[in-house]
């Protein structure tokens, strides 16, 4: 797969996903893993990194099997690595976002080699802090098949490769809250039903009393939620602590939702059509603005208000819309104006497609 193709591909949006999907954007676990016999974190001298690099490579070949497409992220340019922020394989280390937060290109991902499997299910970022991270992601709430077929590949490769271990502190990294089970249990939520309601504080002090973090993602109404620490406990209950903690907060969006619309429908309807009516006739759109209308039709379809568009289709213009993604879909160069020109064309045409 080249760059090209990767930012014109589905990604894991091929489906909608299972499980809440007009809440739920997509769900994984990331596991950071480092390999004996290795110093890690920014010590790591250049002649070490290739070697990591090169056994990693090779471990990740035996483990997986099949075929995968190798990107050195020195090797591209700063729009080609954009591609690789836009669908959040990449961050900023210097922000400590999650593994579902997307960095800005070019930000500090040099270093980085981003190994996707096919369809974008899971992949691997070598280069970091650590000598790996390795996220399996799923569209919807699919967090049990995510995890699942992520212990699998873990476990393999350390059979083949051998993880810096400690019989007391677990799996040792380079953060200090991912000592122990070393993994990050994440979903990106669009809480539009607490969002309007005004209680989006409230359920965020609530996860911080728990460990877990409720942090605003790259659009209002989106947020990252995962865990803060996986020290002291172990991995199987960390994992089931977190589905019932999501569960929950799915729950209460759900009924925050039901109550809104039960309250406000003529509001909440009109917010809704105002807002395609804009994505449809609109001829220049700033990215965040776009966001924004496709987080009220995202809530249009959830609610029913909505029949001929789909999540997927949200799901996929959340990609498409983004600046490094348009110049390849649209071939355009040039300044914001021609990608505020090109964003409004290209959603245009998008809709209409669709209806």
């Amino acid at each position: 797969m080249t760059v090209e193709e990767l930012a014109k591909s589905d990604g894991i949006f091929h489906t909608e996903g299972n499980g809440s999907c007009d809440i739920v954007l997509h769900s994984g676990i990331s596991f950071s893993r480092n390999i004996n016999g290795y110093v890690f974190g920014h010590r790591i001298q250049k002649k070490q990194r290739d070697e990591v690099e090169s056994i990693l490579i090779g471990g990740i070949k035996e483990a997986v099997g099949g075929e995968l497409d190798i990107f050195r992220m020195s090797e591209l340019s700063t729009s080609e690595t954009g591609i690789f922020a836009e669908r959040n394989f990449i961050r900023d280390e210097k922000r400590k976002t999650p593994k579902s937060g997307t960095a800005p290109p070019g930000t500090g991902t040099g270093g980085y080699v981003v190994i996707l499997a096919p369809g974008q299910r899971f992949y691997f970022v070598l280069g970091g802090n650590n000598h790996m991270e390795f996220v399996t992601v799923r569209p919807g709430f699919g967090l049990d098949e995510s995890y699942i077929n992520g212990k699998k590949i873990a476990g393999d490769m350390e059979k083949l490769i051998g993880f810096v271990y400690d019989p007391e502190l677990g799996y040792l990294n380079s953060e200090p809250n991912r000592l122990g089970a070393g993994i990050e249990i994440y979903v990106t939520l669009h809480l539009a039903g607490l969002t309007i309601s005004d209680r989006i504080d409230e359920v965020a002090r609530e996860l911080d009393k728990k460990g877990f973090e409720l942090r605003s993602s790259w659009v209002d109404q989106y947020y990252d939620v995962y865990n803060m620490t996986s020290t002291g406990v172990g991995e199987k209950r960390l994992y089931e602590e977190s589905l019932n903690i999501f569960e929950r907060l799915l729950l209460n969006e759900k009924e925050a939702r039901e109550k809104i619309y039960g309250e406000n429908k003529n509001s909440i309807e009109d917010r809704v059509w105002r807002s395609y009516g804009i994505l449809l006739f609109s001829r220049m759109l700033p990215l965040y603005e776009a966001f924004d209308h496709l987080s009220r039709l995202r809530l249009g379809i959830g609610l029913g208000i909505i029949n001929y568009l789909s999540v997927k289709d949200i799901n996929l213009l959340l990609y498409y819309v983004q600046e490094n993604h348009l110049k390849r879909l649209c071939n355009v160069r040039g300044d914001g104006r021609n990608i505020d020109e090109a964003r409004a064309r290209f959603i245009r045409d998008y809709l209409k497609e669709v209806i």
